[in-house]
């Protein structure tokens, strides 16, 4: 009999291709499915060649290793003409990159994951989230990332430094219509804080990339895309381990003005999810830590309950 696929495929294509790589546990939360569930359907795409199915730990400790699912040429020729998705060239069948930058996508995809467990929990608020791959699947499109920022090089408006975020989202709060801005950066703990001779790929010279963007207003472009007016922006770091947060507070609290930046971790997020009081303002650990939505919105939301 002629294989067909069914509605949920669709939905959990699309998700692949969105997210470019995903993990069981992950489709699980994206689709408030059971992971067993979900698992018996993958390994049938996988049996017909639709998406590939590879075993690999992941640095959160969470068990057994989990499949990392992976569009093939003949998922992606599914769903090719559809409209606003991305073309994960690299994430297709055999053609992944390094293990590092597969953890990094997972950790992004993860916070993306939680920001929809924020709109769950907390209704009145709206989440649009832009991926930095974030530009329309179309065949042979050469269209720059969304999120491709340029910002005055060494306070020279003729001299622009480009830089590309690992993200970008605005929370709005329908009631009151009020919208903020924030740009994304998961750390996996590889680039080097400072260099010494200010090497412009540290983490550093990233932070004052963003002071340049913030400064030169250049971040207003946003107001277009989100049809809002935008008074600012929040740089939020999540690290992957608590001791390269502590060092990248640390870092902050040196590069001042530096009150737009928040930094937390990846086990906090996971503990009290992204709404929680987990964020260090502008990198000062001794002051109580806030939440990204507000004192009055500010709720745990985890994925999974604690017990």
């Amino acid at each position: 009999m002629e294989f067909r696929l069914i509605k949920n495929d669709h939905v959990l294509l699309k998700m692949i291709a969105e997210y470019r790589i995903l993990t069981v546990t992950q489709l699980s939360a994206l689709t408030l499915r059971s992971p067993q569930v979900i698992r018996r359907r993958l390994r049938i795409l996988n049996n017909e060649g639709i998406l590939t199915l590879r075993a690999r730990g992941y640095g959160r400790n969470l068990g057994r290793p989990e499949d990392l699912i992976i569009l093939t040429e003949k998922g992606m020729g599914l769903l090719q003409g559809k409209k606003n998705l991305l073309a994960p060239s690299e994430y297709i069948a055999d053609k992944m990159v390094e293990s590092i930058f597969v953890d990094h996508e997972l950790l992004v995809n993860w916070f993306r994951i939680h920001l929809i467990q924020i709109e769950r929990v907390i209704p009145v608020l709206s989440i649009e989230y832009f991926s930095s791959q974030a530009v329309p699947f179309e065949q042979g499109s050469n269209k720059p990332p969304l999120l491709l920022e340029r910002v005055p090089s060494n306070g020279e408006q003729d001299e622009l430094t480009e830089f590309i975020p690992d993200g970008a989202f605005s929370i709005t709060q329908r009631e009151k219509e009020k919208t903020l801005l924030f740009f994304l950066e998961v750390d996996m703990g590889t680039e080097t804080i400072a260099s010494v001779d200010r090497n412009s790929k540290d983490v550093r010279q990233k932070i004052i990339n963003y002071q340049c963007l913030f400064s030169s207003g250049f971040y207003k472009r946003y107001e277009g895309i989100l049809k809002s007016n935008l008074n600012g922006f929040r740089l939020l770091f999540l690290t992957n381990t608590a001791s390269r947060f502590t060092a990248l507070c640390r870092l902050t609290q040196e590069l001042l003005p530096s009150d737009f930046v928040w930094l937390t971790d990846q086990e906090k997020m996971f503990s009290d999810g992204l709404s929680g009081n987990i964020w260090a303002r502008g990198g000062r650990t001794n002051d109580p830590p806030q939440s990204i939505v507000g004192p009055n919105l500010a709720c745990e939301s985890p994925i999974v309950p604690k017990k």
